[in-house]
């Protein structure tokens, strides 16, 4: 009979073990959380793609100095009256096709070439216009460089930064706004999670006090003790049970918060959590150094190369311009197509000039005042830019002070919650001997519960605090 006790005692606790062990293996972790607000969370996904379309964008600075292909094709007729009148209309074709191109150094060049066919209709007797209809074959090339506003491409040069560094500026903004998403994710998650303990702890504060209530009402029954100590312990069990129903409320908004991060119903049913690891936390190592950049901080690095090059720009675009250019072109023409183009190789029919060309802004008034206020303009976001580095120095002591704080205050509360359970156990086995009063029972059970209660809320305030530090980091992923 005994080994038979033994053997079912010993499957009850195989049953037990092994429920346990798939409970704990189907709880939802933090990191598969995340990978779900990645996936779920709409404010993630917008802002990550909008980080990713802002660098892609980035590259549109690189196509200012790259070749550019172009062409053009047009066909027409003009019948205006001439005097004198040596033909009727004049119809034309003209195509052109060629490759442009700005250099960083500022020189701007165009290399094309033009095919124009023209016939007369309707010629008088005796017109001079021979043949009636031929082509035009025309080589070009065309040079043109600044010299005074956009100097050696000053203003070309400008425009590639602003383009990159504005896009830059707005991928750092969307990274820090998907970062802060999975920061305040893993907050939630935590909280749901400390706020389950704080549900089983008012639970079991509420089951201490009914059974205080239980064995004070026994004893009165059998007149070995006072309606007061009933009073007062039917008054804890009312207390006990307001304290669950806010934590219960508690957990659902708790709840809510964390469906928030999944696009999910607010009340929506969640899966099994890990446990907080209050040992872990107590243990905890807080970085001493900043382990890298914000990125709201980093947006800032980039919004002031954005504001350089459009002071760059306004300061070039206000300058008088004084351009040297050159065109040569080589001419050729015949009535058949493939003879104009041999004809367009000989050089003693060729075309060449070269000119300057030059002007100024009048209104001097208006030009100083947009050239000062570009000036303003970068220097605001050199201000901006050394204040987001200081506020973000401060931001981490302030940050890391909190942590260690909280870390030994969670250290000193693990004590107490100890002392409060060995000082509330011994009371009742007092009250059960009789050598104490109820009273003291239910003082020492509240000290009790608040102990552990400003444990499990400290700890999530800890798991928050630690999520942030991850807003310093490039990649930040979740962990305990």
């Amino acid at each position: 009979m005994e080994n038979k006790k033994i053997i079912q005692w010993g499957a009850k606790l195989l049953i037990c073990g092994t429920l346990l062990h798939g409970t704990a293996s189907s709880a939802l972790t933090l990191n598969e959380y995340l990978e779900q607000v990645k996936s779920g969370s709409s404010a993630y996904k917008g802002s990550a793609e909008q980080s990713e379309g802002a660098e892609l964008k980035a590259r549109e600075a690189d196509l200012i100095f790259t070749p550019k292909l172009f062409a053009e094709a047009r066909i027409g007729s003009d019948g205006k009256p001439g005097n004198p009148k040596m033909y009727d209309e004049v119809k034309s074709q003209y195509y052109s096709l060629g490759v442009s191109q700005q250099f960083s150094f500022g020189l701007q060049t165009k290399l094309y070439y033009d095919m124009t066919r023209t016939e007369f209709e309707g010629l008088a007797s005796g017109s001079p216009i021979n043949p009636q209809k031929y082509w035009d074959a025309t080589p070009k090339l065309e040079l043109a460089m600044p010299l005074w506003g956009n100097g050696f491409g000053r203003s070309a040069q400008a425009n590639e930064e602003a383009l990159r560094a504005q896009n830059m500026a707005d991928k750092y903004a969307s990274q820090g706004q998907s970062l802060n998403v999975l920061v305040g994710a893993e907050a939630a998650y935590w909280k749901l999670a400390a706020w389950q303990d704080v549900v089983v702890i008012q639970e079991q504060a509420k089951q201490a006090a009914q059974n205080i209530l239980d064995y004070v009402s026994k004893k009165r029954k059998m007149n070995l003790g006072e309606d007061a100590d009933v009073i007062q312990a039917r008054a804890l069990v009312e207390a006990r049970t307001l304290e669950l129903q806010v934590a219960n409320n508690e957990k659902v908004e708790a709840q809510r918060a964390f469906n928030k991060f999944l696009n999910r119903e607010a009340y929506a049913s969640v899966e099994a959590l890990e446990k907080v690891n209050y040992k872990s936390l107590e243990n905890l190592a807080v970085p001493e150094a900043r382990p890298g950049t914000r990125a709201d901080v980093e947006a800032t690095n980039a919004q002031l190369a954005a504001a350089k090059a459009s002071a760059a720009l306004t300061l070039e675009r206000n300058r008088p311009t004084l351009d040297v250019y050159a065109n040569y072109s080589l001419n050729g023409r015949d009535e058949e197509f493939n003879e104009a183009l041999k004809n367009a190789g000989k050089t003693e029919q060729d075309t060449g000039f070269v000119g300057l060309r030059f002007s100024m802004p009048l209104n001097f008034s208006a030009a100083g005042d947009a050239k000062a206020g570009a000036k303003k303009t970068e220097r605001a976001a050199e201000l901006n830019r050394q204040y987001a580095y200081y506020a973000q120095d401060q931001d981490w002591v302030g940050l890391t002070r909190n942590l260690q704080d909280a870390r030994d205050n969670l250290r000193l509360l693990a004590r107490i919650e100890d002392a409060q359970k060995a000082k509330l156990e011994a009371e009742r086995t007092r009250l059960r001997q009789g050598r104490t009063t109820t009273y003291q029972v239910l003082l020492f059970e509240q000290d009790y519960s608040q102990s552990a209660l400003s444990k499990v809320k400290l700890a999530a305030n800890i798991l928050g605090l630690q999520a942030q530090i991850k807003l310093y980091q490039a990649s930040p992923e979740g962990g305990k």
